[in-house]
């Protein structure tokens, strides 16, 4: 990946599947199915919601590699030609899967029983990609102005797009706004990151709170994680020590 926040959050679900995957290592006990063993083993408040957590792991990993694809290539993409088509598929891409990865994020925090969840949902909420997504990805032609109580419509300006900047038009009253795409996708990418982080704080003691060796070596996991999304490096040695360089 070229992004340094977008590979920080791919780090860190993957961090997270490596978790709850060594959990579950010992398989179920005889008779007993799959979905119950996660549930009891992760503490799950259902068996499907092992189901769900596999789904938003995969779709935050997805959602990533799309975002990672959109900042380094822009509106354009890899294409030489100059494609309006190519712009509004890689635009409406782009703003909907920052829309999927939050929701997934969320579920994830939400079914390991983040205490932080409400927290986080006010921030998420307030992203101001998430709002573009709505305006231009999904209800462009029923936005709703919870302030003002009004309908409101609004299309991108097809000659101002390009990059990772655009200018769009409320159709109510004319006016324009401008977006950095770059500044909103990497707001976005923080905040995924941030949530991801607090649930592995939270679901090492609830999985390993008695095994002090684990919990120890989980901690220089997440200090590890702590270093790469700062910017360093980690370098693993001939003798199996690794060699940490940070920013």
């Amino acid at each position: 990946m070229h992004s340094l926040k977008a590979k920080a959050l791919y780090d860190h679900i993957d961090f997270f599947r490596d978790l709850v995957n060594g959990r579950l290592a010992k398989g179920p006990q005889e008779e007993e199915s799959f979905s119950d063993y996660a549930k009891r083993s992760l503490k799950l408040n259902d068996e499907k919601d092992w189901n769900f957590i596999c789904s938003g792991m995969d779709l935050i990993g997805d959602t990533s590699s799309s975002l990672d694809h959109f900042l380094k290539f822009g509106m354009e993409g890899v294409s030489r030609y100059n494609e309006v088509g190519e712009k509004y598929l890689r635009l409406y891409g782009a703003l909907n899967s920052t829309y999927i990865q939050q929701e997934a994020v969320f579920a994830i925090c939400k079914l390991c029983q983040l205490p932080e969840q409400s927290i986080f949902r006010d921030k998420l909420e307030k992203l101001e990609i998430r709002d573009i997504r709505h305006k231009l990805g999904a209800h462009s032609i029923d936005y709703i102005d919870k302030q003002k109580e009004e309908v409101l419509s609004f299309v991108p300006v097809r000659a101002d797009m390009g990059g990772l900047n655009l200018n769009y038009v409320n159709n109510n009253d004319l006016s324009q706004s401008s977006v950095n795409l770059l500044s909103g996708i990497n707001e976005h990418l923080d905040l995924m990151t941030d949530i991801i982080y607090a649930t592995l704080e939270k679901i090492k003691k609830t999985l390993y709170k008695s095994n002090r060796d684990k919990l120890e070596e989980i901690d220089k996991g997440l200090e590890e994680l702590r270093v790469k999304r700062s910017g360093g490096c980690i370098f693993d040695n001939n003798d199996g020590t690794r060699t940490i360089f940070r920013p």
